[in-house]
């Protein structure tokens, strides 16, 4: 519990901040009471505390600004709008001109919480979605094999022809890629990391994330195969 005594002080913030809300919360008394209740309180409970209560007069007191305003008008981002005219709109080049959604939400997809891909009863092997035009100009098969490039890597995928793709996009399942312990003391592992075919190149100008939904790559064809499962 050593980490939770910082939690102490914010209590006190609190308390000492909104002492109606707080109180009405049900911390009450004098000096330093009401914020060492609720920080046991906080302590004392796995699942949450209910810390201040709030009608919706109350809301207004926790905008601190003297015209009880929100300022909205950020330089640096209303920059960006007067750009939008002549921005970049295109990252596809010649050599990668597909657009790859790296880590797309499955029905048995669960980010990196299960790595035994045997829970999966579908797409065990988190196949590449591809649209049947692009499957038919690059020659490809549904359950056939082929090799995925980007900028920052590549790797062998099993094609699935959807017709939730559009042409020119392609998308491979989150939370693949990982190694998972097996009885014999060896290791196995499933499908793509995504994470091994994007970079910061591309990223959010802002925040530093990648573009995880918006990777150039390409498509080569490698075998043919059966309908994916």
């Amino acid at each position: 519990m050593r980490g939770a005594a910082a939690l102490w002080g914010v209590s006190q913030l609190c308390a000492v901040s909104n002492p109606k809300a707080v109180a009405r919360a049900g911390f009450t008394g004098r000096g330093l009471a009401p914020g060492n209740k609720l920080f046991d309180a906080i302590i004392g409970s796995p699942s949450g505390v209910v810390f201040t209560d709030d009608a919706w007069d109350d809301v207004w007191h926790y905008v601190k600004r003297a015209d009880r305003r929100f300022t909205i008008a950020i330089d640096t981002l209303l920059d960006r709008v007067r750009e939008l005219e002549t921005a970049r709109s295109v990252w596809t080049t010649e050599e990668f001109p597909l657009v790859l959604a790296a880590g797309e939400r499955r029905s048995f997809t669960a980010n990196t919480i299960f790595r035994n891909p045997d829970w999966r009863r579908r797409d065990r092997h988190g196949s590449l979605r591809v649209s049947a035009e692009d499957a038919e100009r690059l020659q490809l098969t549904d359950g056939g094999q082929a090799r995925l490039v980007t900028q920052n890597g590549s790797a062998t995928v099993t094609v699935e022809i959807s017709d939730m793709m559009r042409a020119g996009n392609i998308a491979l399942p989150n939370g693949l890629g990982l190694d998972c312990p097996t009885g014999d003391g060896s290791m196995t592992s499933a499908g793509v990391s995504p994470n091994e075919l994007t970079g910061v190149g591309l990223k959010d100008d802002f925040a530093g994330t990648p573009w995880h939904k918006h990777v150039p790559a390409r498509l080569e064809a490698l075998t043919a195969g059966n309908p994916p499962r």
